[in-house]
């Protein structure tokens, strides 16, 4: 069984599972710091608390809790990577919190599996060279040349094409009909 539970300051509500729930309602400390009462949509979509406490020497220690990272530390098995781990969402959406939609994951798995693009040309992986267009991937930190374009569609293709030769279909890839994932390449 679902259960939701309100933010204080957004119409969407987080979405977990009835374990889960009953785990945060009835935990001591969640209980005592009003956890679920305060919960509140971030920025970047996540349910969060949030709170200052006023320490002895008159200043304040700023208390911050994810509801999806303290779900997955309870149910969520973390894998020996022996590398730091976040939290990702298989479904992209960040007020599920249902223990299927959470994983331990590497930070550069995470990004991968972001649609976010900050780059100026609107294409990941892809840098203007002089008149043409490179494309890039990363592998474990190291760059791998794709090659030259005369388009940054092109390089945009070679990058996806290479992206799910190494990674799988991931939400990082640029859309259009040749690079669509349920497309085989």
């Amino acid at each position: 069984m679902l259960c939701k539970l309100k933010l204080k300051n957004a119409e969407a509500d987080a979405i977990l599972d009835s374990e889960t729930y009953e785990y945060i309602i009835s935990n001591d400390y969640l209980k005592k710091i009003k956890f679920v009462e305060n919960l509140r949509r971030h920025s970047s979509g996540y349910a969060f608390f949030q709170k200052n406490w006023r320490q002895l020497d008159g200043s304040y220690k700023c208390e911050t809790i994810y509801l999806h990272k303290v779900i997955a530390e309870k149910f969520v098995s973390k894998p020996d990577l022996g590398k730091r781990l976040f939290v990702r969402f298989n479904n992209g959406n960040p007020l599920d919190c249902k223990i299927t939609n959470l994983e331990w994951t590497t930070l550069s798995n995470v990004v991968r599996n972001t649609d976010k693009t900050d780059n100026k040309l609107g294409y990941r992986g892809v840098v203007k060279d002089r008149k043409k267009f490179r494309a890039v991937i990363y592998q474990d930190r190291k760059p791998l040349s794709l090659g030259s374009f005369d388009t940054a569609e092109e390089a945009a293709e070679a990058y996806n094409r290479k992206s799910v030769e190494l990674f799988g279909p991931t939400r990082s890839l640029t859309p259009n009909q040749t690079t669509d994932p349920h497309i085989q390449l």
